[in-house]
């Protein structure tokens, strides 16, 4: 199969997915705000969130749990003008890199970091999320870092850390 087709079928067989799990029937453009965009049936690659972030602008909750994007997908998905939930649980392709993608991020409230390669060294530009609200990631609980991450928190943000309130 050439190039140009097989790149075409790929692209149909995406949006024919997209709209599948996401769009309401009676919707027949993509829409540029969503409320929610749930990939974890569908498992989602960086391709996919370039052909996404094409048409919609806005989305207040992705769901990214447990899919295979990597810190290219963060780097798209940082061209958003605004995304307010993102659950990357189990994304073990995203690593401290993206995170630099992710503090790019604007508007989010939530985000779940839980069981992906960021480590407490990932962290640096966390405070550059001013409007984060709960910010939820697997660490050693006495690793000195978590100190300094919580610090650079916007105030009143919840820092859950391996599922348990910090600071305990």
């Amino acid at each position: 199969m050439r190039k140009k087709k097989r790149e075409k079928l790929a692209e149909d067989t995406f949006w024919a997915n997209f709209f599948y799990f996401n769009i309401p029937t009676h919707i027949n453009e993509v829409p540029t705000h969503l409320d929610r965009v749930n990939f974890r049936y569908y498992n989602a690659t960086d391709e996919d969130l370039f052909r996404m972030i094409e048409y919609v602008k806005s989305i207040y909750q992705l769901d990214l749990d447990g899919t295979d994007v990597t810190d290219e997908g963060m780097k798209h998905l940082a061209q958003l003008d605004n995304i307010t939930e993102i659950r990357l649980k189990g994304c073990r392709e995203i690593s401290d890199l993206g995170m630099v993608y992710i503090c790019q991020f604007k508007g989010v409230e939530l985000l779940h970091l839980y069981g992906t390669g960021v480590t407490t060294a990932g962290f640096d530009q966390i405070g550059l999320l001013t409007k984060l609200k709960t910010l939820i990631i697997e660490a050693d609980i006495n690793d000195p870092k978590l100190e300094e991450i919580y610090t650079a928190l916007p105030p009143g943000c919840e820092l859950i850390v391996s599922y348990k309130a910090y600071p305990i």
